[in-house]
């Protein structure tokens, strides 16, 4: 197999995995619902995404399939022992910091190997949007309360003198 595609496929299967602990520990009575683990899922699942678009681009028909039902099996049963084990939130929300973390990781190496620019570009958004995650969850399990951002998942405001912007 393509050490590439072998790349790709194990960071999807951590992004489906940290969008399934994410959605159990939401629906978990320890934690109530909690806006950062809804942006989580959805930077794990825009990461899924964009690992899929490319992988379904490659010219061998083998190296297309998607994550099979043994990876979601996998990623459900997983979650559901994040959630019956977190029995209070500030222990639910470090086990999905550790995910996130974990996530962000495989990322970082996916990036710096990757040969195709645009894919490139897709992680390094994905990278800032987790960190910034990962610090706004960081404040919230010491109890701190952060200033509301300037940006939004790495975009400025739309006052802001950003070249796409400016008409």
């Amino acid at each position: 197999m393509d050490a590439e595609v072998g790349r790709l496929r194990r960071l999807r299967a951590g992004a489906l995995k940290v969008r399934a602990v994410a959605r159990a520990l939401d629906r978990s009575k320890a934690v109530e619902p909690d806006p950062l683990l809804n942006r989580g899922r959805c930077a794990a699942w825009r990461i899924a995404r964009s690992v899929t678009g490319r992988l379904r681009a490659h010219p061998y028909l083998r190296y297309q399939r998607d994550a099979g039902l043994a990876v979601i099996v996998a990623n459900s049963v997983v979650a559901a022992g994040f959630a019956v084990r977190m029995l209070r939130r500030p222990a639910a929300l470090r086990a999905f910091e550790a995910q996130l973390k974990h996530l962000e990781r495989e990322l970082a190496d996916a990036r710096a190997l990757t040969w195709d620019a645009d894919l490139s570009d897709a992680f390094g958004r994905s990278q800032h949007e987790l960190r910034e995650l990962l610090v706004a969850l960081d404040a919230q399990i010491r109890g701190e309360r952060l200033p509301p951002s300037d940006t939004h998942y790495g975009q400025p405001p739309a006052d802001s003198d950003w070249p796409y912007l400016a008409f």
